[in-house]
């Protein structure tokens, strides 16, 4: 998945001082070439919208490829300005006074809410609407609500009306997010990943990516994906030495329907790559309540010791932190479930020594009618020593049929 316009956008590089000093209010949407995470040396454009409120949607082209709406040529921003679509990728508007600017980023970009390395003070809205789904070609494939390495001094809004995006997240790539962020989808929406909180991962130094308030995703319609993951809070992801967190301090609220999933996380996910690493933390310091319906959850397993494919109500800790400092609520409806899959689990998952995905308050769970769990775990699971305990009161009903089986 290389870039295909690194020559014209290289002509939009943006390079603030790092750090981010000061906190200037919504700026001009800028464009740039960079890796699309530390860890890979292949770069990709990058989109940042700077605060400024932005719509993107697939650009018209005829039967050969070229773009042909002449207002959209004529406002087309220097830099990301081709004359033509090479493939699938995304026309990205903004208002600048009475004038709609466009640029245009190939399938294989990101595209950041916020600055990079520097903080921005704005509510940050993005619109994806209208797009022609076709699952494996995205618009891009990053869509971050936050920025790289600078934080939102402010909240997120992300509108998926109709999507192709690979992986959505909330909050930012190593930036946080002071207020609440919120995710909304109706429609036909193509997914591999999303994450309600930010992307914590770097080599160079500790990584920050934490949301201030609450998380709010409201994910209706069809997801069409080849098996996702719903991460609800943060994900700190320990690659190097240096430690790792994505926490949300608030609430953590779910409605999911139509997705076709191999793990749904109420909590956010905490992962170390190897004993060298730094330690991941991924907290969520309020309530979780997660409702999936209509959906089908598949089983997966990635290693002989861990078995996945499954509803968790807490977060996920391999080799790392990701507690819950209030209760849990599941509620799961219509939905199927892969007979080896590990079904739905109150409380969160712990592998590793030292790792901790307890839940400090209760836990209660709902099984509805046209929901077929072959199993539910009552507390949380435990591998390799490590602990996930539900610490308060642990309440259980269903109504499809008796004889769940317990972990």
């Amino acid at each position: 998945m290389f870039c295909l316009l690194i020559a014209l956008a290289l002509a939009m590089v943006w390079l603030p001082a790092a750090g981010g000093e000061g906190a200037p209010g919504a700026g001009k949407p800028t464009g740039t070439v960079l890796p699309i995470v530390e860890s890979e040396s292949v770069t990709r454009e990058c989109f940042f919208a700077n605060g400024t409120p932005i719509t993107i949607r697939e650009p018209s082209a005829d039967t050969t490829g070229w773009v042909h709406d002449e207002e959209v040529q004529a406002a087309m921003e220097d830099g990301f300005s081709p004359k033509k679509k090479p493939n699938p990728g995304s026309l990205i508007s903004w208002q600048e006074g009475e004038t709609t600017k466009y640029v245009y980023i190939s399938g294989n970009g990101k595209i950041f809410g916020g600055s990079l390395n520097a903080d921005v003070q704005a509510e940050v809205q993005i619109t994806v609407q209208g797009t022609d789904v076709r699952k494996g070609f995205p618009n891009a494939s990053f869509l971050f609500g936050g920025g790289y390495g600078g934080d939102i001094l402010g909240s997120v809004t992300i509108t998926l009306e109709e999507s192709q995006m690979m992986y959505v997240y909330g909050g930012g790539y190593n930036g946080s997010v002071t207020g609440d962020v919120t995710i909304r989808s109706t429609g036909t929406n193509w997914s591999l990943d999303m994450v309600g909180g930010g992307l914590a991962s770097s080599k160079t130094a500790d990584a920050v990516a934490d949301v201030g308030g609450n998380v709010l995703l409201d994910l209706r319609g069809i997801t069409i994906s080849y098996m996702d993951t719903l991460v609800c809070g943060g994900l700190a992801e320990s690659i190097s030495p240096f430690t790792a967190r994505a926490n949300v301090a608030g609430s953590v609220t779910v409605y999911a329907e139509g997705r076709n999933v191999y793990q749904v996380c109420g909590g956010g996910e905490a992962y170390r790559t190897n004993e060298n690493c730094g330690w991941p933390t991924a907290d969520v310091g309020g309530d979780i309540s997660l409702e999936l319906r209509d959906s089908r959850v598949r089983w997966y397993q990635d290693k002989a010791s861990t078995l996945l494919g499954g509803v968790f109500g807490g977060g996920l800790a391999h080799w790392g932190e990701a507690t819950t400092g209030g209760s849990v609520e599941v509620i799961v409806g219509n939905t199927l479930f892969d007979k080896e899959a590990m079904g739905v689990v109150l409380g969160g998952m712990a592998e590793g020594k030292g790792a901790v995905a307890d839940v400090e308050g209760n836990a209660s769970g709902r099984v509805l009618s046209g929901a077929d769990p072959a199993r539910v775990v009552r507390g949380g699971v435990e591998y390799l020593e490590g602990a996930a305990e539900v610490k308060g009161d642990i309440t259980w009903s269903y109504t499809l049929r008796d004889g769940l089986l317990d972990y």
